[in-house]
């Protein structure tokens, strides 16, 4: 039986602050039983003691290739560096117009 194409029905800014296999199934357009594969990850940024759940902000980090758990510190200094880059690029296109 030929797999077939599930497409993203939902975004992150539609997303609800803690997230569960399937809200990131609909985001990333995938299954349930994938998007479960990676909650069960051992790098996968859980919420202690709530089971299969995440907060919106850190899954869509480790999704973005920042693993939180492994580096704090670097993760914390990409962040603040991919913010300076979007208010460096409005700042160039506010003076260019």
């Amino acid at each position: 039986m030929p797999k077939r194409k599930i497409m993203p029905s939902m975004n992150w800014q539609e997303a609800p602050d803690t997230v569960d296999p399937e809200t990131v199934g609909k985001i990333l357009g995938c299954s349930k039983k994938t998007a479960e594969r990676y909650f069960n990850e051992k790098d996968f940024p859980l919420l202690n003691k709530c089971g299969l759940k995440a907060d919106k902000e850190a899954a869509r980090m480790y999704f973005q290739g920042y693993r939180i758990k492994q580096n704090q510190k670097l993760c914390i200094e990409q962040l603040i560096l991919n913010e300076l880059r979007k208010i460096n690029q409005r700042e160039e296109i506010k003076t260019n117009e």
